[in-house]
């Protein structure tokens, strides 16, 4: 693997995140927020070479619940999550994933991801997370 761009470490996760990704963390992350990134390779791709929207999904729910997770350590499980996509990803794009936790109750959070490449918005995502016990 490369060395991560400047800002952003590979921290190794869930075994099904470790062998999709690898998925980087920025280094600096406010409670309740998040920063993923991932470097867009053909192994991530679709038959047309843009990334695929359930990568993009991946992506989008490991930093909503990383997010969380900054805030309330305290573990979850994702109950329901929206997607929407705005323009295709290419491969050798890098990819920015901001996670914010917008809300909760003790028992669920709410949460949103938008999605980052060359300077837009290539996609948008909310959540709605199972909070479990405590880390």
């Amino acid at each position: 693997m490369a060395e991560p761009p400047a800002g952003f470490v590979h921290v190794l996760r869930a075994p099904f995140i470790n062998h999709v990704g690898p998925i980087l963390q920025a280094v600096q992350n406010a409670p309740g927020r998040m920063t993923l990134g991932l470097q867009v390779e053909l192994v991530h791709c679709n038959t047309m070479g843009f990334m695929h929207g359930g990568m993009i999904a991946t992506v989008c729910d490991s930093t909503m619940a990383r997010a969380t997770h900054t805030l309330l350590q305290r573990r979850t499980v994702t109950l329901r999550m929206a997607l929407e996509y705005f323009d295709p990803i290419q491969k050798g794009d890098f990819i920015e994933a901001h996670g914010a936790l917008l809300s909760e109750d003790g028992e669920v959070a709410h949460t949103e991801c938008r999605v980052m490449a060359g300077g837009s918005m290539r996609a948008r995502s909310t959540g709605v997370f199972r909070l479990l016990r405590k880390v």
